[in-house]
């Protein structure tokens, strides 16, 4: 089964059933949507009259919500952990969230911010338990103000087929430059470079203000770049 496939209603009776490994929370979770009033929802719906809908108990809305945020909180929470069996965990568990929590969301605010800083809240829980080491020492930073352009360099090798190899072992290692980098300098890296988030948007998801997001993306480049020079 597929790292979605608990999400899938057709397959939840036999995950209730037969998977006495699930947590208390997913169990929980399952028997609620199950319980939820199913509905037709409008494709074309905003994500935030989606939320509405969900805030409702529309069992629809949240189908849709999963479907158009799964790949991006997946692929957010990969690169930040560098571990894909620890990323479905943490993708359902941010999902599990989302709906359990979706009563906090205020419909006035883009719900892609807050459905990225569910996501980033689950991160920094498993970042406390697992402690990550770095794979690398970094060096004291400097204060050039060259453009560091090492992630499309790698990208261009891994797209020629002469240094392919090459290229996939390369953003393998930056994967996990990228996931060990301190955490404040990492998440702007990966949302605004990698999820290509704007910096205001990043910036409502941390807190902080754009000039703050922007020097930080500045720094996690400059300490990749004494990686990949």
């Amino acid at each position: 089964m597929g790292p979605w496939g608990i999400f899938r209603r057709r397959h939840w009776f036999i995950f209730l059933k037969c998977a006495p490994f699930l947590t208390r929370n997913r169990r929980i979770f399952l028997m609620t949507m199950l319980r939820m009033p199913c509905m037709s929802i409008d494709p074309l719906a905003s994500d935030e009259k989606l939320a509405r809908y969900l805030q409702q108990g529309v069992h629809g809305a949240f189908d849709e919500i999963m479907s158009r945020y799964k790949a991006r909180l997946y692929a957010f929470i990969c690169r930040y952990v560098a571990d894909r069996e620890e990323a479905y965990d943490l993708v359902q568990e941010s999902f599990i969230n989302i709906h359990q929590k979706i009563h906090l969301y205020d419909s006035n605010r883009k719900f892609s911010t807050w459905a990225f800083q569910v996501a980033l809240n689950k991160c920094r829980d498993w970042g406390r338990k697992k402690s990550l080491t770095r794979m690398v020492p970094f060096s004291a930073m400097g204060s050039s103000e060259e453009d560091f352009d090492f992630l499309d360099n790698i990208a261009d090798q891994a797209a020629d087929p002469e240094h392919a190899l090459m290229g996939k072992t390369a953003l393998e290692s930056l994967a996990l430059a990228v996931a060990k980098l301190p955490e404040k300098l990492k998440v702007p890296l990966i949302m605004c470079v990698l999820e290509d988030l704007s910096q205001e948007e990043c910036a409502k998801i941390l807190g902080v203000s754009q000039k703050t997001v922007e020097t930080r993306i500045y720094r996690a480049r400059k300490k990749l770049s004494e990686v990949y020079p």
